[in-house]
């Protein structure tokens, strides 16, 4: 199958699906990349209240 065969595919799924499929392959990236799991790592472990994002900003900024 060719990549664009696979983009219009995944273009017809539930959404719920492509969610899956964009959660897939987002995993699969970051597990190759260690700069990004090292960012990552230090956003998690950031104790800085002045660094995080409110609930209701978060909804706002990602809502569906």
């Amino acid at each position: 199958m060719s990549l664009t065969q696979m983009k219009d595919e995944a273009a017809h799924l539930p959404l719920k699906e492509q969610r899956e499929l964009i959660a897939f392959l987002v995993a699969l990236q970051t597990e190759k990349d260690q700069e990004f799991k090292q960012k990552l790592a230090t956003k998690i472990d950031d104790r800085d209240p002045a660094h995080w994002m409110d609930l209701e900003d978060a909804r706002k900024r990602y809502a569906e």
